[in-house]
């Protein structure tokens, strides 16, 4: 099954691991569904996941699956992605890696590092309809992300976990519990938020060389697969500079390509050089109005727009709110 259709069936071992612990049989959870273990050797599609997770939630009676499964969740789960992090620098060096190799694992989800006004943002995008598995999934990932940076770190990443969804009200019996009152909902983005200065912190199993024979394996993985390097990560990342936007033309004359060869490469990845210079000044400027005092006018022209008229009608069509009622 190809990568893109889901999550690998691995992660759905852990899931059996947890409902075993609430008295729940695998054959319980698995045959009404026409599943049995083998198909966790493979990928299991969107529709499978969320079939498996809500048969799960009713079989446990625990809603909060998704709290659990990203308490528990390690570095080791997520393959040789999982082994870059185990060894990489710190914090900052782990997201990026995170940032680049997540295709390894789905293509369902996406990840983008965001740092303005020395702040820190990393951002869980949607790219499926997860269904009623939403929710298990991204407070899983989200929760699951501020753990293993504590265990390789030894430190609280202290800031916010902002969810875009409603606050469930069975939140409230895990009030007790360390880090999830760090918890936000009904954010703009799913997102880790904190201090740029946190990037720097050291992991205490970092080794250059493991690491670099991780990311190479994850490189091939990519290659494998069919993607060119994440080519739309980095066409974000020179789409907009110094407050100017670089025109197709000149983001292809950076990679070393021709304009139609990019805009080939991105159609091939499922998306173009208009929707990622779009999602990129949407990430910038929610990133901008929550966590930095530049005004609206300031904003406009950090991300390249002729006027703010021009930048608050665009921010309405994202948002359906102007900047200012965002920022409020």
């Amino acid at each position: 099954m190809s990568r893109s259709a889901g999550l690998p069936g691995a992660y759905l071992q852990h899931l059996l691991e947890l409902t075993r612990r609430f008295g729940v049989d695998d054959e319980d959870l698995l045959d009404p569904l026409g599943l049995d273990a083998d198909d966790l050797e493979d990928h299991l599609g969107i529709k499978q996941l969320s079939a498996l997770i809500d048969r799960a939630r009713t079989l446990t009676g625990e809603p909060g699956l998704g709290v659990y499964l990203g308490l528990a969740m390690r570095a080791s789960w997520h393959g040789y992605l999982g082994f870059a992090v185990l060894t990489a620098r710190d914090i900052g060096d782990a997201l990026r890696l995170g940032e680049r190799f997540i295709a390894t694992r789905t293509t369902a989800l996406a990840f983008r590092l965001t740092v303005e006004g020395g702040v820190a943002s990393f951002s869980v995008e949607e790219r499926a309809d997860f269904g009623a598995a939403r929710e298990v999934v991204v407070l899983a990932l989200l929760i699951g992300l501020s753990t293993i940076g504590h265990a390789l770190s030894g430190q609280e990443l202290e800031g916010r976990i902002e969810v875009a969804l409603p606050r469930p009200p069975w939140l409230e019996r895990f009030a007790s519990v360390a880090r999830l009152d760090r918890l936000s909902f009904d954010s703009p983005a799913h997102r880790l938020v904190f201090d740029a200065e946190l990037l720097k912190t050291p992991f205490h199993l970092a080794d250059a060389t493991a690491q670099r024979l991780a990311s190479e394996q994850c490189e091939k993985e990519l290659a494998s697969l069919g993607f060119s390097g994440r080519l739309s990560a980095r066409v974000r990342e020179l789409a907009l500079k110094d407050g100017a936007v670089v025109d197709v033309d000149g983001v292809a004359k950076q990679l070393s390509m021709s304009a139609r060869t990019l805009k080939r490469r991105l159609a091939a990845e499922g998306t173009s050089y208009s929707e990622l210079l779009e999602a990129e000044r949407k990430d910038r400027a929610e990133h901008l109005l929550a966590h930095t005092t530049l005004s609206v006018k300031e904003i406009s022209a950090a991300l390249g727009y002729a006027d703010t008229a021009a930048f608050s009608h665009a921010f309405q069509r994202w948002t359906g709110k102007s900047p200012s009622e965002r920022r409020q």
